[in-house]
């Protein structure tokens, strides 16, 4: 049965290409981008807002946010970010983010940030993402943070 699932598929993605292209187009996470040196750097500060929510702070070096060259052919060095929260993926253009409390919907929620360039390609040293990790912990309905890069 799990033969002939795949085999569905796959014909479906031989006569429709667009589909598969079209997915493939909406996720850059497939490009990648080997930085050069001086090579950009990323770190995050996450702040308990004082209202509600969590305020992300991108701490960057060797890296200029440029928004309005966004989809555009990469330039070393400049670009935006992605910033992933439990894996679902917003861009930055800035150094600051503000999240929400309602999105923090898992016990321990994962902050992930990665650089990109204009093209959206993830910026890599040695085939690794240049990215920032770390994590809101929510207890008892009271949230905090680790900033502990992985």
């Amino acid at each position: 049965m799990k033969f002939i699932v795949t085999i569905l598929i796959s014909f479906f993605l031989l006569i429709n290409p667009s589909v598969a292209q079209h997915k493939q187009s909406e996720d850059h996470a497939h490009k990648n981008i080997e930085a050069k040196s001086p090579f950009p750097s990323v770190d995050i500060k996450i702040t308990k807002d004082t209202s509600s929510g969590y305020n992300i702070q991108l701490i960057t070096k060797n890296f200029k946010f440029t928004p309005e060259k966004v989809n555009t052919p990469p330039v070393m060095g400049e670009g935006h970010a992605h910033i992933y929260i439990n894996g679902k993926k917003t861009r930055l253009y800035s150094e600051w983010f503000h999240i929400d409390d309602e999105k923090l919907t898992q016990p321990i929620n994962q902050i992930r940030v990665t650089l990109n360039a204009n093209d959206h390609s993830e910026y890599t040293v040695n085939s690794r993402p240049i990215e920032a990790i770390g994590a809101i912990k929510n207890e008892g309905g009271a949230n905090w943070y680790n900033n502990n890069k992985k």
